[in-house]
């Protein structure tokens, strides 16, 4: 029995819809069909009553329903004393961090949070920003630490949630540099071809900043796809091997622009301006993840 199936059968009784439920669960109506009736074989009765609609239980599903429904009140209710536990021990921090600032921005901002003083663990959990979002609404983290922007507004509830803003960056459009030291593929060219572009996944958020600026831009530019990737390291490398241009945070790439392997292939004025933001549940930033919150905001 897969605990999934569970969820399903809950679901189809408060629906009482195949077609429903189906969409509820993400799956198709076929599959859905298939896990309730893997339920009621192991089981070992008939827990859906299909002669009528809406979709009934039987005599024996209601009596499942019950011992369902009082199983997952347990397993909800010790899932919340642990984590409670879990946040009662200051020896752990639990952040969800966009992929974007993890190999770079996170290890220079810990080192200016008091982790050894206060003993803390620090677990990292890098992925996109919209599942580090669902992480912190979960409760499978303490901290969100992401991009922000204000035409890009996170769905948090303030109420809930505090922020705080740690440092400022810039996304900036950069290429391999020519032998020339000028940029190996321009925005703004002198000849009539397109500018080979190395873009972010148009659902990620790295991908929608980079669309204001291609909004903003007079004239328009002009830019051909070469390589699409959710992942900014996955374009930076691409940018050192000269493929074309890419959009990237310069406290990422500033070593690369030191050395000049990346220089600036359009004008400032096509820079998305971000600020790197932590958010935490109210309570845990008077509690024990206040010697973290109380620093002063740096730059990356």
């Amino acid at each position: 029995m897969e605990a999934k199936w569970l969820e399903d059968f809950l679901s189809l009784a408060r629906t009482g819809s195949f077609s429903q439920s189906a969409v509820e669960r993400n799956v198709t109506q076929p599959a859905f069909s298939r896990r309730i009736k893997a339920l009621e074989e192991w089981v070992g009765v008939a827990l859906i009553d299909r002669s009528s609609y809406p979709t009934r239980l039987t005599p024996a599903g209601e009596t499942f329903l019950a011992a369902v429904r009082a199983a997952t009140t347990s397993l909800q209710t010790a899932r919340q004393e642990l984590r409670q536990a879990a946040r009662a021990d200051r020896k752990l921090l639990r952040i969800a961090i966009q992929h974007s600032l993890a190999s770079g921005f996170l290890s220079r901002w810990l080192a200016t949070v008091p982790i050894e003083a206060e003993d803390f663990l620090v677990r990292v959990h890098a992925d996109n920003r919209h599942d580090c979002v669902r992480s912190l609404e979960d409760g499978n983290v303490d901290m969100l630490v992401c991009y922000t922007h204000p035409t890009l507004p996170l769905q948090l509830d303030p109420g809930r949630y505090a922020s705080l803003a740690l440092a400022t960056d810039t996304l900036m459009p950069v290429s391999k540099a020519a032998s020339d030291g000028r940029p190996l593929h321009a925005l703004r060219g002198e000849g009539k071809q397109d500018a080979r572009h190395l873009s972010y996944t148009p659902e990620v958020f790295m991908g929608q900043a980079v669309s204001l600026a291609l909004a903003q831009a007079d004239p328009p530019l002009r830019l051909r796809a070469t390589l699409e990737s959710a992942l900014v390291e996955t374009l930076r490398s691409a940018a050192l091997a000269g493929l074309g241009t890419a959009w990237l945070p310069r406290s990422l790439i500033a070593g690369d622009l030191n050395s000049k392997a990346l220089v600036r292939s359009g004008a400032d004025d096509l820079d998305v301006h971000l600020t790197v933001t932590a958010y935490a549940e109210r309570p845990l930033t008077t509690g024990r993840l206040r010697s973290v919150w109380d620093l002063q905001p740096g730059k990356p």
